[in-house]
């Protein structure tokens, strides 16, 4: 905390005392989610509060936090994320959002299954406009760096985390044998690629934050990427393990009209890649002997 407290942002805000406090302390209190790949606090200095994230570069995952950062920016200079106040190479400092909570799964499934219609039509506002911003440059530079347009549906993580697997010719699972054909099967599946556009790529519950006046903002860029937008509902609707019609709802929301029975087949092939690519973040960590969760999350899946 140390670190956190000592930051030289807290100058300009004059002499106030700088208060620093673990989130994992205050998650029930303030309805927050606790992070994952880093530290996450929340300092009170003089009359405002800012939420600090300090992690550093995960290589293995393709986490990188410059390009984390200059995704936290595009969502702020949209209205989908928290101002930016400051940040360094392993730290970023962005506003606390006043009177808002982190959603659960179980919002979700009610936004999903019909009982909360406002929320689910603020989730895929929310979601089109993030895919309508444009993708920052370091975004597209990582793009560049793992395949360019070879990267299918799956995105720049799963092209980096499939790689490194076969590099090292990994066995302990039989995954590898045949998964380049069961990819392109479901990549022909799902259709035509569209142009990139800035996605997300880790849409948990928690990574979303419902404000006060009934919209969303969406937080945790460390897997921001160029991609195609249904993957992050296909991600979403599979971390929050939505019923097929729950992903109906869902693929509508965020269509703007009802989804035809060939756009629910693609997603289902959708929802089958975000598996993979949650498998093969795994096979990532395995093969590392590294982790992407912080000390605290880590000692939880002990």
């Amino acid at each position: 905390m140390e670190r956190v407290r000592c930051l030289g942002c807290w100058s300009a805000l004059g002499d106030a005392e700088v208060a620093v406090r673990p989130v994992k302390e205050l998650v029930e209190e303030l309805h927050l989610g606790e992070g994952r790949t880093n530290q996450n606090f929340i300092v009170d200095c003089g009359s405002r509060r800012f939420f600090v994230r300090l992690g550093a570069d995960l290589p293995f995952f393709g986490v990188n936090r410059q390009r984390e950062q200059a995704a936290a920016r595009a969502a702020e200079a949209v209205g989908l994320g928290p101002a930016v106040r400051h940040a360094e190479a392993d730290v970023m400092v962005v506003d606390f959002v006043d009177e808002s909570r982190a959603l659960t799964e179980e919002d979700l499934h009610a936004a999903c299954d019909g009982t909360d219609g406002s929320l689910l039509k603020a989730l895929g506002l929310a979601l089109r406009r993030m895919h309508e911003t444009p993708v920052p440059e370091e975004l597209e530079a990582f793009l560049t760096a793992v395949g360019g347009s070879t990267v299918g549906w799956g995105g720049p993580h799963l092209a980096q985390w499939l790689h490194y697997a076969e590099e090292q010719n990994y066995s302990r699972l039989p995954l590898l044998p045949g998964l380049r054909d069961l990819i392109a099967e479901l990549e022909s599946v799902a259709g035509s690629l569209e142009p990139n556009r800035f996605c997300h790529f880790d849409l948990l519950a928690d990574n979303l934050v419902l404000r006060s006046d009934g919209t969303i903002f969406l937080v945790d860029f460390e897997y921001a990427a160029p991609g195609q937008p249904l993957m992050d509902l296909a991600v979403l609707a599979m971390g929050c393990n939505l019923t097929p019609k729950e992903e109906g709802h869902l693929l509508s929301a965020y269509l703007n009209h009802e989804a035809t029975p060939m756009e629910l087949v693609r997603f289902k092939a959708l929802r089958v890649l975000a598996a993979l690519r949650e498998t093969f973040w795994g096979v990532t960590a395995e093969l590392s002997q590294s982790s992407a969760l912080s000390d605290e999350e880590a000692r939880r899946g002990a």
